[in-house]
């Protein structure tokens, strides 16, 4: 027994030599930390469980937590929450976020060196200040945690922090970090890392100056920080700077000088500013540069100076969007025939109104790997140099003619990424033309001229996972080698020509699907029964086919389902309400039936933001379920429902669009619409059974634009509150920024950049997936209004039974296109005003009881070309001016017996005296006609003598013209206010 305990502490002593030796711990951790850490984790609200390794005596082997191996101290606390942003990129999710509060706890672990909180949530809250009391800290991160307020000044006691990021790019008007004073910053002496990307620094005009006492720093990043950056600096300190960040800061100065002395920087990031000069030829001192962006700098003027091609370790060089920066790139030859040419790698120079042909000296660039050329304006050829170290070729959205060179794999043998979409490439596109290309994954050549000629015997590249190839002429039959792509994951044939029956084997080939878009085709078939093998299946767009049968089941998963304008029948089924993630839902224009499911908990799917079922034969009513804060559109016009609008709408606080139209709903409009639906933008309850009168707390909404309540049992008069809807009244920002929205359709390109921002894209692009759309009667005709929508402004309270005048009120709606108030009872004069509707293209007035004659100041609205007077009681001269002589139609007129002139046939003979001539009948009148005539004779002596002043001084003429101008101008907004 004696041998046996002498042979065990033996070999316990010999272990604790050995661990000791090896570094090993061997001890648990303080009981005073591991207290610390509870006391810390009680705060906290932990929904998915994360902390749930926190039990026990050894807090150095929870999760998180990291200890000294010697001591026992805990020394490192990663509660970050490190997995991708966007959960669609990878396959499964991020960690559910902690929330709640940051315990003083902390300060208990004495020797903590490494905090990350980052990707968290905590609702607001500021940055604790004890924080700066944990002097050991070496590793400092609290990014994307949610925090706001002032970032407290005490973290500038951390003398010993190496990596400090407090970046905070999810910010909102409630949860902004902002610094006040940056003099603690320059206490950070040992720092290297620093990141405050989206931290305003606006109050913290010494910014500079503070961190140009970091002699060890290396990294800096400072976008979006509302900066101004000083042109000079007396020293430079920065001796060790590698890395500078000023991006997205909106400058409008000239850049730095003082950066260009920062001859150890290896990547500097200018962009999204508004830099008003030339690059600086000083650009040429960052010979260790290797990572340039310059992009989106709209009004950077002026050409590429030629120290540029002296900066021989350049790698990625980006230039794109640059408004002024453009023009032919065969000019920049000399430039990049400098030692650049060896080095560079990736070069962006997209959005930038580029022309002529491809240059030369792109040839010379053998160590590219990367061209983004898209959404430029080149013409010509293809491009048709060797690049044999390419891997990523994007010349989208250009205006190339010419065929597809046939020798593509030996030009560029490495390529992984094709994408010559939305040109005018003409010919014949054949298997000889992707020949070689082994290595390709992604495929884009949608919008152009050519045929494709892809044969069944073809073997595509088989890495291929992302094919776009909407609107091209790939059909009718569907291609069959599709099937051999086992590894796609992205299949786009949108307006492919394609009228063919779906093989079965579509939805088994690969299990990698993620994206199918089939839509505007000619498809038949039936959708398979189930699809919830394709579990990474994330967006499905069948719409514009001839699908039959009912509605499959679904992989859990699925974010996007549209499959409208087919012929799918029988009822929805309830499973779809179970699909967490389903983002967008637009089933519309099928043969449906039955009732709505009444299963659509909120809490089930907290993303949805579209809900589309019209256009079918649903009948019952709109299930309570529908209660989404995050439903942006709510299409159910269409069908057979009935019943009263329901109370859970209220809940439905971000919706845009509220479409119920030609249903059998009854009941009033609820008042409550003007307090819940702040967001609302369209509203259409057309063609129902809707009573009572129309509610004046929707004049509230600010930002609706669209009300039709035609055809339906309306009483009472108009609310003259309805003058008051602002996005009808002051809709300039509307317009432009929807211009600039349909620019960006316009240029855009569609095709995706890797298999990894696919998703993305689908997520945040409205040029994929569902477009809002509404159907409104303007100029007598039903049309749909989809791209154009948000620039649609309109009224249409026609087929009522509403009384009173037409409230002048309205005539203040400055940018109503659209006014239908036939068909009612309304009584009174048309509003003189009426002449402020500028924009007015249609005013539909008929069958009411008005009264009086047509304002001449409507000869104004020179945008109207649909105009129905008809069926009143008005009388007098039709104006005979403007736009009444572009509307000859005299049936806009009929049943207003007591109006005359053109173009109708009584000639106002009741109304005017004959011409002739005509004697006065008292003095009175010979003094009166006396009068008129002086001031005639007065009106053209004067007319002539101004003429001739205004012709003999051209200086007098100008001051007189800009005169009569502003007067003009000054008489519009007047009008307009």
């Amino acid at each position: 027994m004696g041998v046996k305990l002498t042979e065990a502490l033996l070999l316990v002593f010999l272990y604790l030599k050995f661990s000791l030796c090896n570094g090993v711990s061997i001890s648990l951790c303080r009981e005073t930390e591991r207290k610390a850490l509870l006391d810390f984790k009680e705060g906290l609200k932990d929904p998915g469980g994360r902390l749930s390794s926190w039990i026990g005596e050894d807090c150095c082997i929870w999760r998180g937590v990291q200890c000294d191996n010697k001591t026992g101290d805990v020394v490192q606390l990663d509660l970050g929450n490190k997995r991708p942003l966007h959960d669609m990129f990878q396959y499964g999710l991020r960690s559910e976020p902690l929330d709640g509060e940051i315990n003083s706890a902390l300060l208990g672990l004495k020797h903590l060196q490494y905090l990350d909180l980052s990707m968290n949530f905590f609702g607001g809250i500021q940055i604790p200040a004890f924080i700066g009391s944990l002097a050991q800290l070496h590793y400092l991160d609290l990014s994307c945690a949610g925090f706001s307020g002032p970032v407290p000044h005490q973290l500038g006691n951390l003398s010993h922090l190496h990596h400090l990021d407090l970046s905070n790019p999810f910010y909102s008007s409630w949860n902004k970090l902002y610094i006040v004073g940056s003099y603690w910053l320059s206490n950070l002496s040992s720092l290297q890392y620093l990141n405050l990307n989206f931290v305003d620094l606006s109050k913290a005009p010494d910014w500079l100056e503070s961190l140009n006492t970091f002699p060890l720093v290396s990294e800096i990043y400072l976008s979006n920080c509302n900066l101004e950056i000083p042109d000079s600096l007396a020293h430079a300190n920065f001796t060790k700077l590698r890395v500078i960040d000023l991006s997205s800061n909106n400058l409008h100065s000239v850049v730095p000088s003082w950066l260009f002395k920062l001859t150890s920087l290896e990547s500097l990031d200018l962009s999204a500013n508004a830099f008003k000069e030339l690059i600086p030829s000083a650009i040429g001192n960052l010979t260790s540069l290797r990572v340039l962006n310059l992009a989106n700098n709209r009004v950077l003027e002026g050409g590429v100076p030629l120290s540029l091609g002296n900066l021989c370790m350049l790698n990625s060089l980006d230039l794109s969007g640059n408004k002024y920066l453009h023009g032919d790139l065969n000019e920049l030859g000399e430039v990049f025939s400098g030692c650049i040419k060896d080095s560079l790698e990736i070069l962006s120079w997209a959005i930038s109104e580029l022309t002529g042909h491809f240059p030369d000296w792109l040839g010379k660039l053998k160590s590219l790997k990367m061209l983004n050329l898209y959404v430029n304006l080149f013409y010509g050829p293809f491009l048709q140099f060797r690049l044999p170290s390419l891997k990523k070729l994007d010349i989208s959205r250009n205006t190339l003619n010419g065929s597809v060179p046939v020798n593509l794999g030996q030009l560029y043998p490495k390529l992984e990424f094709l994408d010559f979409a939305y040109n005018n490439l003409t010919g014949v596109l054949t298997e000889a033309h992707l020949a070689g290309l082994a290595k390709l994954q992604h495929l884009g050549f949608s919008a152009n001229e050519f045929r494709v000629d892809l044969g069944s015997q073809w073997v595509p590249p088989l890495g291929l996972n992302t094919l776009a190839m909407w609107n091209s002429k790939l059909g009718p039959g569907f291609p069959s080698w599709i099937q051999k792509l086992e590894n796609l994951s992205v299949a786009e044939f949108s307006n492919a020509g394609i009228s063919d029956t779906l093989p079965d084997w579509f939805w088994n080939f690969s299990k990698n699907l993620q994206l199918v878009r089939l839509s505007n085709n000619d498809i038949k078939g039936k959708l398979p029964a189930s699809l919830e093998h394709l579990s990474g299946l994330l967006y499905v767009e069948l719409s514009g086919n001839s699908f039959e049968g009912s509605v499959s089941q679904f992989p859990a998963n699925l974010e996007y389902l549209l499959l409208s304008s087919n012929k799918i029948a029988g009822r929805i089924p309830e499973t779809l309400c179970y699909l967490k993630k389903l983002a967008v839902l637009d089933l519309s224009k099928n043969q449906l039936t039955g009732e709505i499911p009444d299963c659509w908990n909120h809490s089930l799917q907290p993303r949805l933001s579209t809900f589309d079922l019209s256009n079918n034969q649903l009948s019952g009513g709109i299930p309570t379920t529908i209660s989404s804060p995050s439903l942006a559109y709510l299409h159910l016009s269409n069908n057979n429902l009935s019943g009263e609008l329901p109370l859970s709408l209220r809940n439905c606080r971000a919706l845009r669009t509220l479409d119920l139209g030609q249903n059998k709903i009854s009941g009033s409009i609820p008042t409550w619409f003007a307090k819940s639906l702040l967001n609302l933008e369209v509203l259409r309850l057309r063609d129902n059974m809707i009573v009572g009168n129309i509610p004046p707390e929707l004049g509230n909404l600010t930002n609706l634009r669209v009300i039709d309540f035609a055809y339906n049992h309306l009483s009472g008069t108009i609310p003259y509150d309805l003058g008051n809807l602002r996005a009808m009244k002051f809709a300039h920002k509307l317009f432009y920024n929807t211009k600039v929205a349909l620019e960006v359709y316009d240029k855009i390109s569609d095709d995706y950049i890797d298999n990894m921002e696919i998703l993305y894209l689908v997520s945040n692009k409205l040029l994929i997936g569902y477009m809002d759309n509404v159907n409104v009667n303007l100029k007598g005709r039903d049309v749909q209004y989809d791209k154009l929508l948000p620039l649609l402004v309109s009224i249409d309270l026609s087929r009522n039974e509403l009384s009173g005048k037409i409230p002048e009120e309205l005539m203040y709606l400055s940018y109503l296109q659209n006014l239908n108030l036939s068909g009612n009872h309304l009584t009174g004069r048309i509003p003189d005003k009426i002449a402020m509707l500028l924009r007015l293209e249609s005013l539909d007035l008929s069958k009411n009881d008005l009264s009086g004659a047509i304002p001449t100041t409507m000869i104004m609205l020179s945008f109207l070309s649909h105009l129905n007077l008809s069926y009143n009681n008005l009388s007098g001269r039709i104006p005979n001016s403007g736009q009444f002589l572009a509307l000859p139609d005299p049936s806009i007129y009929f049943g207003n017996y007591a109006l005359c002139g053109f173009p109708l046939d009584d000639d106002c003979e009741n109304v005017d005296k004959p011409p002739g001539v005509r004697y006065p009948k008292d003095e009175d009148e010979v003094e009166k006609i006396g009068f008129y005539l002086s001031i005639a004779l007065g009106y053209i002596l004067g007319f002539w003598v101004l003429w001739a002043v205004l012709l003999l001084n051209k200086k007098w003429g100008f001051a007189y013209f800009q005169f009569v101008d502003s007067l003009l101008y000054a008489t519009r907004d007047c009008l307009w206010k």
